[in-house]
């Protein structure tokens, strides 16, 4: 085995156990206005990625499966590991113009399946907290309903050096989680979402 799949399999684990020893300890104060049952697109923000993890899951006992749109280059081996860990399954899809034959299929297959989707909003790289348009289009061709999900933390490992500012929750620690339906957004007609669950009205 290559240094750089050991590397790779040494972070795996940490992430995995890491993510465990949250699921444990942490407190999960959750602000709903969302009814569940019929596929939806899920948005959150690329920081609250980690955290995702564990909300998705969650989730996907409310209503049907969630599958995460992942980026297909090397990036994203570690968060589908996470993905799986956690029950869920990835979607890779390539950066740039070769995503659109791959968002083809997932709109086709949504009509197919009943499954939810979800998809970090500024994801891949940003800029942070600037929605792309990948969500609504979904939302609109998929005519599914989207969902924001903003979190907050009492308290947290904020990795500064990263464009988005990744967040990594610490143990016994509460997360507030704000879940809001938009209905079926077009792309052209982006809604104003909010960053942190204590923006949403009602937390």
């Amino acid at each position: 085995m290559s240094q750089r799949k050991n590397v790779q399999s040494i972070l795996q684990w940490l992430f995995t156990k890491y993510l465990a020893l949250i699921d444990r300890t942490v407190k999960i104060e959750w602000h709903e206005e969302n009814t569940y049952g019929d596929s939806q697109i899920f948005g959150f923000w690329h920081e609250d990625s980690f955290f995702m993890n564990l909300v998705l899951e969650k989730l996907s006992h409310k209503t049907t499966p969630v599958d995460v749109i992942v980026t297909a280059d090397a990036r994203g081996n570690y968060i589908e590991h996470m993905i799986k860990q956690c029950g869920g399954s990835a979607l890779r899809v390539p950066d740039g113009y070769r995503a659109f034959a791959a968002l083809k299929r997932i709109v086709q297959d949504s009509y197919e399946r009943t499954h939810s989707i979800a998809v970090a909003l500024d994801g891949p790289l940003g800029p942070r907290h600037e929605p792309k348009k990948l969500a609504f289009y979904l939302s609109e061709h998929a005519e599914e309903e989207f969902v924001g999900i903003s979190l907050s933390y009492s308290s947290c490992i904020r990795l500064s050096h990263r464009w988005d500012k990744y967040v990594i929750p610490l143990p016994f620690s509460k997360v507030s989680v704000a879940v809001k339906n938009y209905g079926i957004v077009l792309k052209s007609a982006i809604p104003k979402l909010p960053v942190d669950a204590q923006f949403v009205q009602g937390v």
